[in-house]
């Protein structure tokens, strides 16, 4: 059986691959969140960063590439690539303007998929 958590991220990760949603309940600004959570991941982070133009133009969008990110879920730092969607906090949010931001998050994870994927395919063969 599966029981509501107190989580402000939902989070799906292979092979240490992260992709994660964050929307906090007092803290503005949601994120959506590409983060490396292996021991090779400055390696494969500094692969992504040769390919930073290309990686950035797919996704369309402001990007931040973060070499020392943290989170309270892990407790070492890590490295990651995150979009930040500027509105307010879950609290603060009016109802009404919870699926416009949503939406901007569901887009901002597709576009961030579809761009850094495609530079995981060695690693991803490994499965």
């Amino acid at each position: 059986m599966r029981s509501p958590t107190r989580r402000s991220f939902v989070e799906f990760c292979r092979l240490g691959f992260s992709f994660r949603y964050r929307f906090e309940y007092n803290i503005p600004n949601a994120q959506v969140e590409f983060a490396l959570l292996r021991s090779d991941g400055e390696r494969i982070y500094n692969s992504l960063v040769r390919r930073q133009k290309q990686i950035n133009d797919a996704f369309a969008g402001p990007l931040i590439w973060l070499q020392d990110a943290h989170s309270p879920e892990h407790s070492s730092p890590y490295h990651a690539l995150v979009c930040t969607i500027a509105c307010p906090s879950l609290r603060e949010l009016d109802r009404a303007s919870w699926s416009a931001v949503q939406f901007q998050m569901i887009d901002a994870m597709v576009r961030l998929e579809q761009a850094v994927v495609p530079y995981l395919q060695r690693w991803l063969q490994e499965d």
